[in-house]
């Protein structure tokens, strides 16, 4: 029976009924897109922060060699995005040279100039961001099979699914349920790596490059400012498209155990991070040596 069939009343229901489904889902999208922007957010927060202890740790330039993959995706983005804006290329190098000690600041790989004030920048550092984001992705599609795998369910597939909450707390018992799921997160990561069968050449190779992609997620040679407006830019076109055209969400749910597992790994590389740089500096007074 068509709809136009049937009695006013019942047709006033189902009107207000599918209202009320849109409204909700228009709702819960907008939470979605809102706790996507804030781990988008503290992905590339953790990734500076990992790359400067890093480096105060061993010279920068090891560090960029390192993460050599992350590091000849993000910069070539970044200078072709400055090219395609009107800017200058001055010099360009993918590695900085060779510090003096550790912590020294390294310059950016590139002095470039760009051809539209303020905006250009932003548009770099997006362009970057875009990139890095969209090698992750190929490199899951390609290798992150088994790892993503254990990582979500545990070798046997016995473990409920790993993923970062859709929400965002909103009373301090949700708060620290959210800091609890953050700790089994820590704790999953450990075991997905004692677990993963490292002869499998796929496993090593996507943990390599998914980690050095992640930590260079973010231009973090350059001003953080045209980073940050970049980062709220790709959400706020993110939402917007999500809102418009609601097969987004589908590609949200794919794409959330990815998105899981970076900062899942980048949040361990932090806390391994500063426990070493911890030890390090305690072994230093022990000897006698000044920590600074």
């Amino acid at each position: 029976m068509a709809q136009e069939q049937l009695p006013p009343a019942i047709r006033r229901m189902w009107t207000i009924k599918r209202v009320s489904i849109e409204r909700s889902y228009r709702e819960s999208a907008q939470v979605v897109y809102a706790a996507f922007t804030l781990w988008l957010f503290l992905i590339l927060f953790a990734g500076i922060a990992v790359y400067h202890l890093w480096t105060k740790l061993i010279a920068s330039s090891w560090v960029h060699w390192i993460l050599l993959p992350g590091t000849v995706v993000s910069e070539m983005a970044y200078i072709f995005a400055c090219m395609i804006t009107g800017g200058e290329i001055r010099r360009a190098r993918l590695v900085p040279e060779k510090q003096a000690q550790r912590g020294a600041a390294a310059e950016p790989s590139a002095e470039t100039t760009s051809g539209i004030r303020y905006v250009g920048p932003v548009i770099a550092a997006l362009v970057a961001i875009v990139a890095c984001g969209a090698a992750i992705l190929a490199v899951h599609a390609l290798l992150g099979g088994p790892v993503i795998k254990t990582f979500l369910f545990g070798r046997a597939n016995l473990l409920p699914a790993a993923g970062l909450p859709k929400s965002l707390p909103t009373d301090w018992n949700g708060l620290w349920a959210q800091v609890s799921a953050h700790v089994g997160l820590l704790k999953r990561m450990c075991e997905t790596w004692a677990e993963v069968d490292w002869l499998n050449w796929r496993v090593p190779l996507f943990v390599y490059l998914s980690l050095c992609l992640a930590i260079r997620l973010t231009p973090v040679r350059r001003a953080t400012r045209p980073t940050l407006a970049a980062v709220v830019a790709i959400a706020a076109v993110i939402a917007l498209i999500g809102l418009l055209w609601p097969r987004l969400s589908g590609l949200m749910d794919k794409i959330w155990p990815l998105l899981t597992y970076v900062w899942a790994m980048l949040l361990f590389l932090l806390v391994m991070t500063l426990l070493l740089q911890g030890l390090v500096a305690l072994a230093r007074v022990l000897a006698g040596k000044s920590s600074t």
